[in-house]
């Protein structure tokens, strides 16, 4: 299941992508995207591990300079998580070649599965809220913002760094 998955979000993504350029009437960028997508998808079928890291970056990128571009956010944002959800299920993959013959393979593609699609389901519906609210908050609530950012990831770090020992 994860092999099909990894070739379906790539393909949605490179799709939404070269749809995001092409609707916007840049014909050329979209055409260098669908070939992006030809090298990303060849490079899955022949086990190329370079090539996931790649194509996310590269995917985030033209995500980027879309929106910089002005183009359509609800589809590059789409193909931006459909580009991280194949990167992660192509990682995942290349783990699940490592693995012992005694794990149980079902079971750790099943509940990898339920945790990313949680994961997937709550970017999108933070991701659909925050384009439909437009929120202006003041200065003074962006730095608390980050300085509880800033207090959460050190948290999480000192966790991790705990839990190691």
């Amino acid at each position: 299941m994860t092999r099909t998955l990894r070739f379906f979000f790539a393909l949605l993504s490179v799709g939404l992508l070269a749809a995001g350029y092409f609707l916007a009437g840049l014909v050329w960028p979209a055409v260098g995207l669908i070939l992006f997508g030809i090298l990303w998808i060849v490079g899955l079928v022949l086990h190329w591990d370079w090539v996931s890291p790649l194509a996310l970056f590269a995917a985030f990128g033209a995500s980027a300079f879309g929106l910089l571009l002005g183009l359509s956010t609800v589809i590059l944002s789409s193909a931006g998580l459909c580009a991280l959800l194949a990167w992660d299920l192509a990682e995942f993959s290349i783990r699940l070649r490592k693995i012992s013959p005694d794990d149980d393979l079902a079971g750790l593609e099943q509940r990898h599965l339920a945790r990313l699609a949680w994961v997937a389901l709550a970017g999108a519906g933070l991701s659909a809220i925050a384009l439909t609210l437009h929120l202006k908050p003041s200065f003074e609530w962006i730095v608390i913002l980050v300085i509880f950012s800033v207090w959460g990831i050190g948290r999480v770090v000192d966790r991790l760094l705990n839990n190691g020992e």
